[in-house]
Protein backbone atom coordinates (compact mmCIF):
# COMPACT_ATOMS: atom_id res chain seq x y z
CA UNK A 1 0.00 0.00 0.00
CA UNK A 2 1.40 3.22 -1.21
CA UNK A 3 -1.16 5.23 0.95
CA UNK A 4 -1.01 4.69 5.18
CA UNK A 5 -3.46 7.35 5.55
CA UNK A 6 -6.05 6.55 3.05
CA UNK A 7 -9.66 5.48 4.20
CA UNK A 8 -11.24 2.52 1.62
CA UNK A 9 -14.91 2.25 1.64
CA UNK A 10 -14.84 -1.52 0.87
CA UNK A 11 -17.85 -3.05 -1.23
CA UNK A 12 -18.62 -6.85 -1.18
CA UNK A 13 -18.83 -8.24 -4.69
CA UNK A 14 -20.20 -11.56 -5.91
CA UNK A 15 -18.28 -13.47 -8.09
CA UNK A 16 -14.64 -13.46 -9.89
CA UNK A 17 -15.89 -12.10 -12.96
CA UNK A 18 -18.07 -8.98 -11.42
CA UNK A 19 -14.63 -8.02 -9.83
CA UNK A 20 -12.54 -8.49 -12.83
CA UNK A 21 -15.63 -6.54 -14.56
CA UNK A 22 -15.27 -3.56 -12.25
CA UNK A 23 -11.57 -3.03 -12.18
CA UNK A 24 -11.33 -2.99 -15.89
CA UNK A 25 -14.24 -1.38 -17.38
CA UNK A 26 -14.12 1.89 -14.86
CA UNK A 27 -12.04 3.95 -13.34
CA UNK A 28 -12.69 4.26 -10.17
CA UNK A 29 -12.47 6.99 -6.57
CA UNK A 30 -8.77 6.47 -4.86
CA UNK A 31 -11.21 5.74 -1.99
CA UNK A 32 -12.66 2.80 -3.20
CA UNK A 33 -12.21 -0.76 -2.30
CA UNK A 34 -13.54 -4.33 -2.86
CA UNK A 35 -13.98 -7.36 -1.23
CA UNK A 36 -14.17 -10.77 -2.35
CA UNK A 37 -13.58 -14.36 -0.67
CA UNK A 38 -11.64 -13.04 2.13
CA UNK A 39 -9.84 -10.83 0.22
CA UNK A 40 -9.61 -6.83 -0.62
CA UNK A 41 -8.67 -4.60 -3.53
CA UNK A 42 -7.66 -1.38 -2.76
CA UNK A 43 -7.47 1.41 -4.99
CA UNK A 44 -3.60 2.68 -4.53
CA UNK A 45 -3.70 4.96 -7.12
CA UNK A 46 -1.87 8.21 -7.17
CA UNK A 47 -4.35 9.90 -8.41
CA UNK A 48 -7.91 9.59 -10.13
CA UNK A 49 -6.71 10.26 -13.59
CA UNK A 50 -3.88 7.74 -13.17
CA UNK A 51 -3.43 4.51 -13.89
CA UNK A 52 -5.86 2.47 -11.03
CA UNK A 53 -3.35 0.25 -9.05
CA UNK A 54 -5.03 -1.71 -6.54
CA UNK A 55 -3.41 -3.27 -3.28
CA UNK A 56 -4.50 -7.17 -2.84
CA UNK A 57 -5.19 -8.01 0.80
CA UNK A 58 -5.80 -11.28 2.39
CA UNK A 59 -8.33 -10.02 5.09
CA UNK A 60 -6.73 -12.44 7.93
CA UNK A 61 -3.72 -13.34 7.35
CA UNK A 62 -1.01 -14.31 9.79
CA UNK A 63 -1.82 -14.28 13.33
CA UNK A 64 -5.13 -12.70 11.66
CA UNK A 65 -4.07 -9.49 10.90
CA UNK A 66 -4.27 -8.01 7.23
CA UNK A 67 -1.59 -8.97 4.65
CA UNK A 68 -0.65 -7.36 1.31
CA UNK A 69 -0.19 -10.32 -0.99
CA UNK A 70 -0.14 -8.39 -4.51
CA UNK A 71 -0.19 -5.08 -6.24
CA UNK A 72 -1.85 -4.62 -9.34
CA UNK A 73 -2.00 -2.16 -12.09
CA UNK A 74 -5.77 -3.01 -13.51
CA UNK A 75 -5.27 -0.40 -16.15
CA UNK A 76 -3.04 -2.30 -17.85
CA UNK A 77 -5.10 -5.69 -18.13
CA UNK A 78 -8.07 -6.28 -20.04
CA UNK A 79 -10.94 -8.79 -18.58
CA UNK A 80 -9.51 -12.02 -19.57
CA UNK A 81 -6.15 -11.16 -17.60
CA UNK A 82 -7.77 -9.56 -14.65
CA UNK A 83 -9.79 -12.60 -14.10
CA UNK A 84 -6.88 -14.35 -14.48
CA UNK A 85 -5.21 -12.41 -11.17
CA UNK A 86 -8.03 -12.09 -9.50
CA UNK A 87 -8.96 -16.10 -9.18
CA UNK A 88 -4.80 -16.44 -8.90
CA UNK A 89 -5.51 -14.78 -5.64
CA UNK A 90 -8.83 -16.39 -4.64
CA UNK A 91 -6.53 -19.86 -4.59
CA UNK A 92 -4.20 -18.50 -2.29
CA UNK A 93 -1.36 -18.40 -4.88
CA UNK A 94 -0.47 -15.25 -4.02
CA UNK A 95 -0.54 -15.47 -0.10
CA UNK A 96 3.41 -16.31 0.19
CA UNK A 97 5.16 -14.30 -2.41
CA UNK A 98 8.29 -12.84 -1.14
CA UNK A 99 6.68 -9.26 -1.60
CA UNK A 100 3.60 -10.06 1.24
CA UNK A 101 3.73 -8.00 4.49
CA UNK A 102 1.14 -7.03 7.17
CA UNK A 103 -0.64 -4.05 6.57
CA UNK A 104 -3.05 -1.92 8.36
CA UNK A 105 -5.53 -0.09 6.17
CA UNK A 106 -8.59 2.21 7.58
CA UNK A 107 -11.77 0.55 5.93
CA UNK A 108 -15.21 1.91 6.19
CA UNK A 109 -18.59 0.62 4.72
CA UNK A 110 -20.55 2.64 2.52
CA UNK A 111 -22.71 3.50 5.01
CA UNK A 112 -19.90 5.24 7.22
CA UNK A 113 -17.74 6.48 4.79
CA UNK A 114 -20.19 9.17 3.27
CA UNK A 115 -17.74 11.38 1.12
CA UNK A 116 -14.19 12.07 1.66
CA UNK A 117 -11.40 14.05 -0.08
CA UNK A 118 -11.32 11.32 -2.82
CA UNK A 119 -14.82 11.38 -4.09
CA UNK A 120 -15.92 14.72 -2.86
Amino acid sequence: MFHNDRVWCVTAVGSPEELARKLTDTTWACCTAFELGGYLWLNDATSPDGAQEFSVIKKAGPLGRPWQVESITFSWCDFDEALAFVQRTLRGEDDGSEFAHEVSPVLETPAEHHRCRHCA
